[in-house]
């Protein structure tokens, strides 16, 4: 019996890889949005006012990102909902790991009456 215990500890392990990868992926899609927004408000800026130099679009774009995180800011449950959400992933990976131990605690407990 193992071979149980092995097969159950890698899949525990491989349900944590998973989840962790999709925490992390969501912390980066976080952090990507107010970088694309500032992107793409200085191509656009860049674009509609091409007389103008790229530094001038480059404050016209923290301008924009700073109004956008303005309004996102001012909106309490959007923040909260963000934060919930991971808040729940976070969560819901830690349970599903969890549904692997008593697997685990059954095959020691069935190797340790084997040994004695």
């Amino acid at each position: 019996m193992k071979s149980n215990l092995i097969v159950a500890r890698t899949l525990q392990f491989v349900v944590s890889l998973v989840f962790i990868s999709a925490v992390m992926f969501y912390i980066g899609v976080l952090l990507m949005l107010p970088l694309a927004v500032f992107w793409y408000s200085v191509k656009i800026a860049t674009l509609l006012l091409p007389f103008l130099p790229t530094a001038i679009s480059v404050i016209i774009g923290v301008a924009i990102l700073g109004y956008v995180g303005f309004k996102v800011s001012s909106m309490s449950e959007i923040l909260n909902t963000i934060v919930q959400v991971g808040v729940d992933l976070v969560e819901f990976g830690y349970k599903q790991k969890e549904r692997f131990d008593p697997i685990i605690e059954s095959s020691v407990e069935h190797n340790r009456a084997k040994v004695a």
